[in-house]
């Protein structure tokens, strides 16, 4: 009898196959970037870009456009992804989407309810970068190609996780971090700035992925900070830093500090944060403890580094610079934004949420009477190749 029935399953299986929304290759076109801009006639003006796949590749490109970059203007994004066919022959699959760019004049307006529609669409995964274009049109940032990577959002993609990685001068954001940081209680979101550099004009033409000196090019500008969905101001590149140190987010990077008779880097291979959250006497205190390690990484110093105690005034340096530079942008974030781009409400409710619960609709109360307090603590291990000072005189 069980085999009989094994067998009817089997069997059944022959007829569930199938391919019911297979779609030919030649019949569809890969969205690998989107960005959204204020429309001149509807709320919203949605610019798409299209790669083709021959001219991708180096063995079977024959010299044109790499990328193909659509607009449309309407007042719902869900449907302007659907109407692409009013100029193109193929359907748009947008599951590789890799970035998506929102203008400065959107995000001032707060005109972000069509993130609803990325988080909730089911064939658009959440793994895309979402970026902040200062000082021109989002759609003219998937317009300036790159030798290096020739669709413009492949190489913006790639520039960011690069950034992240190898500085720490970009926040890792994804859609779905966007989503769970938006909703939470005791983080304010931030996303990174870029900036257009050079005619935008001229950034699509294939003279500029043949050129040494690009006429146009994208740079990684600053960080956006969001308060109640509106653009509240920017952090500079350093202060992205700062922030991805207290989140425990710093991979690697470099710190050039100061010495008796000139500067010094110092290049950190590893870096660990603690934090620990509690409320004292009505007023929430944050412990940051970070410990890094690094090596020496070129200076100008006169120490004898052969001596095993060379490195304490260098890291004595390097631990006030970085504890002063972490406070100051503590207290930008109070002052000018009121609203804490690094988390520790969230902190405060795993570690304390007794005292947590009463901020739970106003941790902005609560992160302006915050007391932070900051150890950095740095540990020189090499000093590289050399041991003696390159010039001694």
């Amino acid at each position: 009898m069980k085999l009989l029935k094994g067998l009817s399953c089997l069997f059944l299986l022959i007829f569930l196959t199938g391919c019911w929304d297979r779609r030919e290759l030649g019949d569809v076109s890969i969205v690998t970037g989107m960005a959204v801009d204020k429309g001149e006639t509807f709320k919203y003006k949605l610019t798409i870009e299209t790669t083709e796949a021959r001219e991708m590749s180096y063995q079977t490109a024959a010299g044109l456009a790499p990328s193909t970059v659509s607009s449309l203007e309407g007042n719902n994004i869900g449907e302007l992804t659907s109407k692409f066919n009013i100029m193109n022959a193929t359907h748009p699959v947008y599951s590789h989407t890799r970035v998506l760019v929102i203008s400065e004049e959107i995000v001032e307006d707060g005109l972000l309810e069509f993130m609803d529609f990325f988080d909730r669409n089911r064939e658009i995964r959440d793994d895309f970068a979402i970026v902040v274009a200062r000082g021109s049109d989002a759609g003219d940032i998937l317009k300036v190609n790159n030798m290096y990577k020739k669709s413009p959002s492949l190489k913006l993609f790639t520039q960011l996780n690069t950034m992240q990685k190898e500085w720490g001068g970009a926040p890792d954001i994804r859609l779905n971090d966007y989503t769970r940081i938006y909703i939470s209680y005791g983080q304010a979101p931030v996303l990174p700035a870029i900036k257009l550099v050079g005619d935008p004009k001229k950034g699509g033409n294939i003279e500029n992925l043949k050129s040494e000196d690009p006429e146009s090019e994208i740079d990684l500008h600053s960080m956006a900070v969001l308060k109640l969905g509106k653009l509240a101001g920017y952090a500079s590149m350093n202060e992205v830093r700062d922030m991805l140190f207290v989140q425990n987010k710093i991979k690697s990077t470099e710190i050039t500090s100061n010495c008796t008779k000139g500067k010094f880097g110092y290049s950190i291979t590893n870096s660990k944060t603690k934090v620990t959250a509690k409320e004292l006497n009505g007023i929430p205190h944050f412990y940051i403890k970070i410990k890094t390690e690094g090596t020496l990484d070129g200076t100008e110093c006169v120490q004898d580094f052969k001596n095993p105690y060379a490195f304490e005034g260098l890291e004595e340096s390097i631990n006030k610079k970085m504890e002063t530079e972490i406070k100051e942008f503590f207290h930008k974030t109070k002052e000018e934004f009121n609203a804490d781009v690094f988390g520790l409400g969230e902190l405060l409710r795993e570690q304390d949420y007794k005292h947590f619960k009463k901020y739970k609709d106003t941790w902005d109360d609560g992160y302006a009477k915050a007391q932070i307090h900051i150890t950095f603590n740095s540990e020189i291990k090499r000093s590289g190749l050399r041991k003696d000072r390159y010039i001694m005189k």
